[in-house]
């Protein structure tokens, strides 16, 4: 086998390990400082994948390394996206009452004059959904994400004396 071949796809490694790394922030919602542990488990998922990703390829860069980081934390994202729309739709639709009133609290406490806190009050209303939750969950992860992805394959982008080929 030639040494210029990937031993293992950067996708399938992102997909299994940003569906364990979801699966693990869910969990981690029911637990004490669980915003805390959720930004552990999150990060700790992408440098699990970039890490097994440079472990298992023959030969890496800085950009494979990135972007197997970028599609765990998107892959995880997905995840937390459809948990977030069930919430908001199915299992507790008063989430999106509660959030519009934190909005309208926000509008009042501020100095706007009242025209312009009511026409943002009304494209709020119009905008928020559980459908524009999930893609702001997604896009909120991503981007988290890949500055986590940027940072690990800093850290990890080194030559791998023994690749695993298991």
């Amino acid at each position: 086998m030639s040494s210029d071949k990937v031993l293992v796809s950067s996708t399938q490694i992102a997909m299994s390990v940003g569906a364990v790394t979801g699966c693990l922030m869910l969990l981690s919602t029911i637990l004490p400082l669980a915003q805390v542990l959720g930004i552990c488990v999150f990060t700790g998922g992408i440098y699990y994948g970039v890490r097994l990703f440079r472990n298992r390829s023959g030969e890496f860069n800085y950009g494979q390394l990135f972007w197997t980081g970028l599609q765990t934390a998107f892959f995880t994202s997905v995840i937390m996206a459809f948990v977030v729309y069930v919430m908001a739709k199915v299992i507790e639709p008063s989430i999106l009452t509660a959030y519009m009133e934190a909005i309208e609290k926000m509008l009042q406490a501020s100095e706007l004059p009242a025209t312009i806190a009511e026409q943002t009050m009304q494209q709020a209303r119009e905008l928020i959904s559980p459908v524009f939750l999930a893609f702001a969950v997604v896009f909120t992860y991503t981007l988290i994400g890949a500055i986590a992805a940027l940072i690990c394959s800093l850290i990890l982008n080194k030559p791998n004396l023994q690749p695993n080929t298991r």
